[in-house]
């Protein structure tokens, strides 16, 4: 039997990027569109204004958000089964938020990549504070549609 040992590009990899910003984002919460966008931007934070981004540019990118769909979905459920990102369902539909085991979980991940994921969620976390999710919005869609 063989086991995939590949990290880049894959669930687990999402799902550091995604508690990471939630933890960041902490209590606020959100839905599952807007995680993917921002898992976009955490990779491609360069892109945005931001700090280099983590991985290298590829030619072309015009696939990438909607290829990393199942990818984002899949780090998603495993975080939320180590209970550290939480579900809420409302009105206006499916949310994820950080739980309080998220923040001493990160605290224990030492790795150069999981410093820099922290620091990329918390530039993102002020930008959005600044100039708001629209900004964002607009400007991935001139870079990726």
């Amino acid at each position: 039997m063989m086991v995939d040992t590949h990290v880049f590009n894959s669930p687990l990899e999402a799902s550091v990027r995604a508690v990471s910003f939630l933890d960041s984002y902490y209590p606020k919460s959100l839905d599952f569109e807007r995680l993917m966008k921002i898992d976009y931007i955490l990779v491609n934070s360069g892109d945005f204004g931001g700090p280099e981004s983590l991985h290298p540019k590829i030619p072309n990118r015009k696939g990438e958000l909607s290829s990393r769909r199942e990818t984002v979905r899949a780090g998603l459920e495993l975080m939320t089964r180590f209970e550290l990102i939480e579900i809420i369902l409302t009105h206006d539909g499916i949310f994820y938020r950080a739980t309080e085991k998220a923040n001493p979980y990160l605290e224990l991940m030492k790795s150069n990549y999981s410093t820099v994921i922290r620091r990329r969620s918390e530039w993102l976390v002020n930008e959005l504070c600044d100039a708001g999710f629209e900004s964002f919005d607009n400007n991935l869609s001139k870079k990726v549609f």
